[in-house]
């Protein structure tokens, strides 16, 4: 939802930033800033309310669209109670799921080479990482897909910490067994409630597809993708690679 809002409130501050005083255009010409914020959250919540509105006190929406992560700062600002977890993959490894996808399942969206799919995950970890310098460090935790699958148990659990829950130890092992790959895929995928347009078509409960969880072993881009694509990845994220210790 934060394509939508995420603009709107981007467009908002680069309007201001180029008035002079002395006229311009734009919806500044008509609300002072607090006036458009309210009006901005007002349709953010509206956006929301079909997947919040059924949440019990004392439950966490999580949403893990990664396109958000060039729209932290507006995020941050339109929520300011939210926490941001950044989850990290090897470049490699993300783009050889993006291309088995484009093959499958989202062979409607997801881009079709190497290079393209390169891009898309410089372009999102580096403005998570520059957004990470301005939001307060208990509102953002970093963690790599690695270390998570190397050590679940201890990463949940400081996450857990992050999060500010009341999660006892036995029902933090319970939640790594449930939800390993073998689990998940077991289960037939996770069922998500929809609407609209979709819902009519596609009915209100779907799952997710099939070869929605391939392997989930990192490393596996050795054998995934040739060595044209190796090169071309390596080209594009070599400099990020570096920074979050990919060799």
């Amino acid at each position: 939802m934060f394509q939508y809002a995420g603009p709107l409130l981007r467009r908002w501050h680069a309007e201001g930033r180029q008035a002079d005083g002395r006229g311009g255009v734009g919806l500044g010409c008509y609300f002072e800033e607090q006036e458009f914020l309210q009006l901005l959250k007002g349709f953010l919540r509206e956006l929301l309310q079909p997947m919040i509105g059924k949440l019990n006190p004392g439950m966490l929406f999580v949403e893990k669209t990664p396109q958000h992560a060039v729209f932290l700062p507006e995020i941050i600002e339109l929520l300011p109670a939210c926490r941001i977890i950044h989850m990290v993959r090897d470049p490699r490894d993300v783009v050889a799921s993006m291309l088995a996808v484009s093959r499958s399942w989202g062979r409607g969206w997801a881009p079709r080479s190497a290079r393209r799919s390169a891009l898309i995950w410089l372009r999102q970890v580096r403005a998570a990482k520059e957004a990470q310098n301005t939001i307060p460090a208990e509102q953002f935790y970093e963690v790599r897909y690695e270390d998570l699958v190397a050590q679940p148990t201890s990463i949940l659990q400081n996450l857990v910490s992050f999060l500010k829950l009341s999660w006892a130890e036995d029902a933090i092992t319970e939640a790594v067994r449930r939800n390993s790959i073998a689990a998940v895929r077991k289960g037939g995928g996770t069922p998500i409630p929809k609407g609209g347009r979709f819902a009519e078509h596609n009915g209100d409960i779907v799952r997710d597809p099939a070869d929605f969880i391939r392997s989930g072993v990192p490393g596996s881009w050795r054998r995934d993708l040739g060595l044209s694509e190796k090169l071309c990845v390596w080209l594009v994220t070599r400099r990020m690679m570096r920074v979050f210790g990919y060799q």
